[in-house]
């Protein structure tokens, strides 16, 4: 189904507050290596992800559309875990061959969308130079990369973000970039969402220019201050608060948070961190659609467990998980590649197996490098183009349906 030129600028407006993000400081990334939880956080997300026809999917004004964003978070966690990639080699195949109704529409195109395409190719072993072509083409004099649309620009420092990661990652460092995202920050230390809001800081927004900054390299005492202020967010039960969304630590935060934490050495705060986002994991006590997977917050995770056998995964669980994974193994997105075990194996919740959480192991009977690739960035987008929302609000990742418009749509992640 395809989003008509008139829907989508009734939907721009909207779409103004989403966009894109990425990668990491200059220290040793944690061994790449699935933990029993990250397993059967694969597991759940494998299945999630062939259930809908290797693709997730956003519902808006009682039509389905492709989630493409969120899609591609659902690829990376499960390159992050190490397995479950036969359904990420799939995915990855359905990304591909849809790329151009994700990150452009007509003669638009988008930052972060284009952004967040390089880096998915990139951890996928895919061709990326039509990615970065068009990246390029983006570029501002100031180092901004801004969305190209009739439409008006979304572009935010998440997209930001994740354009410097992805240049990292190609050998093509980008230092005007670089000095543009320094200057999102704000004096307590976070960095801003959008590039004319008021500078008051926001976590995620903070979490991946960390990434973003540490993987430039340099730039220590900013980093310390962004990593200071996503620590002043936490909890003392360790899970991190995006203020934008609610005032309840959640876990998509918590999970892009973690990484922060890894990447400066904060040892702490980042098991602190994964001990708030493995708490709120689907265990055996939990109905079978929902192990492995990963509740948005405590409130909807015990909302769940009342619902008994009629509970069912969807929208909040799908981008729960795929940004949880990112607490349990703490890879920037800068080391995630695919490989690993083809298949993920379900949770082994037989008498006198696990009980509290959703744990187990992997099959390592095949190991796989990535999908083949069709095309590559100039695709032409088959299927749908739906809910782009000005090139914005599908790029999928932190946000989850109930928790703000605001944070939904801007989860370019």
């Amino acid at each position: 189904m395809t989003t008509s030129p008139h829907a989508r600028a009734g939907l721009a407006g909207i779409a103004a507050l989403a966009c894109a993000g990425l990668t990491g400081i200059a220290v040793a990334a944690p061994a790449h290596a699935a933990a029993p939880d990250a397993t059967s956080g694969a597991h759940f997300l494998a299945s999630e992800l062939a259930a809908g026809g290797d693709h997730f999917s956003v519902s808006s004004g009682g039509a389905s559309y492709a989630d493409y964003g969120l899609t591609i978070d659902g690829i990376l966690g499960l390159d992050a875990a190490r397995t479950g990639q036969a359904e990420a080699q799939r995915a990855a195949s359905y990304i591909t061959k849809n790329a151009a109704a994700y990150n452009s529409y007509g003669k638009d195109v988008y930052a972060g969308a284009t952004a967040k395409l390089l880096v998915f190719a990139q951890a996928q072993g895919l061709p990326t130079a039509g990615y970065l072509k068009d990246l390029k083409s983006l570029e501002q004099p100031s180092g901004q990369f801004k969305d190209k649309s009739a439409s008006g620009d979304y572009s935010n420092t998440i997209g930001q973000s994740l354009a410097i990661v992805g240049l990292t990652r190609a050998g093509q460092p980008d230092t005007a970039a670089v000095n543009f995202l320094l200057e999102q920050q704000c004096s307590n230390g976070g960095f801003r969402m959008t590039f004319t809001e008021k500078c008051t800081g926001d976590t995620d927004a903070t979490s991946l220019a960390v990434q973003a900054l540490s993987a430039a390299g340099g730039h220590r005492a900013q980093l310390t201050k962004a990593v200071n202020f996503i620590a002043g967010k936490q909890r003392a039960n360790g899970g991190v608060v995006e203020p934008a969304a609610q005032a309840a630590p959640n876990t998509n935060s918590t999970g892009l948070a973690a990484v922060a934490f890894a990447l400066a050495g904060r040892s702490a705060e980042a098991a602190k961190a994964k001990s708030f986002v493995t708490g709120l994991q689907f265990g055996c006590s939990a109905p079978a659609a929902l192990r492995g997977g990963f509740a948005f917050d405590r409130k909807s995770f015990d909302a769940q467990l009342t619902k008994g056998a009629k509970a069912t995964a969807g929208d909040k669980e799908h981008r729960a998980s795929a940004q949880a994974m990112l607490a349990l193994t703490q890879q920037p997105y800068l080391k995630i590649s695919a490989g690993g075990s083809a298949t993920a194996s379900a949770p082994s919740c037989a008498p006198g197996g696990p009980t509290s959480s959703a744990t187990s192991t992997a099959s390592a009977t095949s190991t796989t490098t990535g999908p083949a690739i069709i095309t590559d960035g100039s695709a032409s987008g088959g299927g749908n183009t739906g809910v782009l929302l000005a090139g914005a609000a599908v790029l999928g990742g932190v946000a989850l349906a109930g928790s703000g418009l605001r944070r939904r749509l801007r989860s370019q992640r």
